[in-house]
């Protein structure tokens, strides 16, 4: 078996497993513009991958492995158990909730390293025994989101882009297959989620009737889950729904799937539905031409500042967003973003903010240099390397 040199003291060589995901392009160009080397290696979900990454493996010796979600890992930590014996520590970086690609435990010796753009996610890494796990936010790649040469004139007054999330709903109802006694109850429960999002998923259920408790308890544990899942997805879509309704005074443009279309015609409002925009071409001219882009936040990820937060701000356009405590160790709210505090208050920041183009021209600038001093995808390629240097 292959034994890898430390990362110490060497130009660092990084393996990265490739899948459909959004932030392999960025990842890809981070690395390209570091001071590193890399090979990749497209994921498979066959037998054939493995063979396919200890030959690349073989010719490359990489300091260490980096994958998204965890892809390439197997349940079992065969796979883990394998590089260990191959002296290759293993960088997994999760975008999603965990709890969808990592169900055992792992071995404590494991030369595994996770890090989690949710920092509410670290418990859950610490009860599967894993040893290194730290917060990592996402970030931004300025080669697309940068500001244009010349000043873009506006467009839309207000803006938001973004899925009401029915896709992963339908999927979830799909794979579930959930008793019609649950299916009857999910969308109350997940109103009370989103009119509190403090209270607890069993705090919850204990709110069913007594039938549909009944029912849960004697469904399998991993149904169980996915019930859970359901309730917070659909609190997530009422809220934001919830949200975006305040928007429409403003005749906004929304950007999204086919749901907000119906759920927004309800009020009876003005507002310009657009079905997607190309990400790398259009999407940072939509922003810069939005004199108020809108966004918020996922109810079970209070914590995981999504893409918006930081693709908005390199662009140099102005950003108004769900406050968080965790966004306050990421930009100065008031100075470098604005935020809200619910739902009540976003019609009155919108009124002011639109009324005052001079000062979100301050706003937006100071954001744009926040973003670029410290949130690009290379600020954070450079936090796995350290991380990794020093534990591995």
């Amino acid at each position: 078996m292959l034994k890898i040199p430390s990362i110490n003291g060497r130009i660092p060589r990084i393996m990265l497993i490739t899948q459909n995901y959004f932030i392999i392009p960025e990842l890809l160009r981070a690395l390209k513009k570091s001071n590193v080397d890399f090979c990749t290696v497209d994921f498979e979900q066959n037998s054939h991958f493995l063979q396919k990454m200890f030959k690349k493996i073989a010719a490359f010796s990489p300091h260490f492995i980096l994958s998204i979600n965890h892809t390439g890992l197997d349940r079992d930590g065969q796979v883990l158990a394998l590089l260990k014996q191959c002296g290759i520590p293993f960088a997994s970086w999760f975008v999603d909730r965990p709890e969808m690609f990592m169900q055992s435990d792992v071995a404590s010796d494991s030369l595994l390293s996770v890090f989690c753009w949710d920092p509410q996610s670290i418990p859950f890494f610490k009860a599967k025994n894993v040893q290194e796990a730290h917060y990592l936010p996402l970030g931004t790649d300025t080669e697309i989101f940068h500001p244009s040469p010349a000043e873009l004139p506006v467009k839309h007054k207000v803006s938001f882009v973004g899925s009401s999330w029915t896709t992963k709903i339908a999927e979830l109802l799909q794979a579930a297959k959930l008793p019609a006694p649950l299916l009857k109850t999910y969308r109350n429960l997940a109103r009370m989620y989103a009119e509190n999002p403090e209270t607890g998923i069993q705090t919850l259920l204990q709110q069913m009737p007594s039938g549909a408790q009944a029912v849960y308890s004697n469904i399998p544990p991993h149904k169980q889950k996915m019930f859970q899942r359901l309730i917070q997805l659909a609190g997530t879509r009422q809220q934001r729904v919830a949200s975006i309704a305040e928007l429409l005074d403003f005749n906004p443009v929304i950007v999204g799937d086919a749901y907000w279309k119906k759920a927004l015609s309800g009020f009876k409002k003005e507002f310009t539905w657009w079905s997607r925009i190309n990400y790398e071409q259009e999407l940072p001219v939509f922003y810069q031409q939005s004199s108020i882009n809108f966004n918020v936040t996922s109810l079970q990820s209070l914590a995981a500042m999504n893409q918006r937060i930081f693709d908005v701000p390199a662009c140099g356009a102005f950003l108004l967003t769900e406050y968080s405590p965790e966004l306050e160790k990421l930009f100065e709210p008031g100075k470098e973003v604005i935020c809200y505090r619910g739902i009540s208050e976003i019609k009155e920041y919108l009124t002011e903010w639109a009324g005052n183009p001079q000062k979100r021209k301050r706003i937006a600038a100071a954001g744009l240099k926040r973003a670029r001093a410290e949130h690009t995808y290379e600020h954070r390629l450079s936090k796995i390397i350290s991380h990794m240097r020093v534990f591995f």
